[in-house]
């Protein structure tokens, strides 16, 4: 009877953590039919890849870096944006650094929740979902702020695609 309890705890523990479901979840499982994923895209075969327009943000150099931004989709009120920052210095992918991320005014006035990127080896970028705030205004930036060796490198802002 124990054994039989035991696995079917595991098999409903199994059974949320696959759809989504939990805590930190704060979109419930497959929002909007996107596979379980949030903002449109798919880990399927183990690859990554995101489905809606893209939109360069531009490149930008500061010292000896490299970094620009593109944006994948277009804001929608209260749902969430995919961006992507590919980082270089020196000429090579930086794939150790903390990336921070918001979509904010011109002075870095937080409209939503700071996120993080998370590096994606296949495509060579950081990958960053950050939420929309629930009244989009006429004009948003989506902030960068990247730290590397426990210093802030920089921090910049680009605009973000409004359609």
């Amino acid at each position: 009877m124990n054994r039989l309890m035991v696995l079917m705890m595991f098999a409903a523990s199994f059974a949320f953590a696959a759809c989504g479901g939990g805590a930190n979840n704060a979109g419930g499982g497959n929002a909007a039919n996107t596979g379980g994923n949030e903002a449109g895209h798919s880990h399927e075969d183990g690859g990554h890849h995101h489905e809606g327009e893209e939109h360069d943000l531009g490149h930008r150099t500061k010292d000896d870096w490299h970094y620009g931004a593109k944006q994948i989709g277009d804001p929608e009120a209260g749902g969430e944006l995919v961006f992507e920052v590919h980082l270089q210095k020196g000429g090579e992918n930086v794939k150790d650094a903390t990336i921070a991320t918001w979509v904010g005014d011109d002075s870095g006035k937080e409209l939503s929740p700071r996120g993080s990127g998370a590096w994606v080896e296949d495509e060579g970028v950081y990958d960053c979902h950050v939420g929309m705030p629930k009244d989009i205004p006429a004009k948003m930036k989506f902030w960068v702020e990247v730290k590397h060796g426990g210093s802030v490198v920089f921090k910049d802002s680009f605009d973000v695609a409004m359609e």
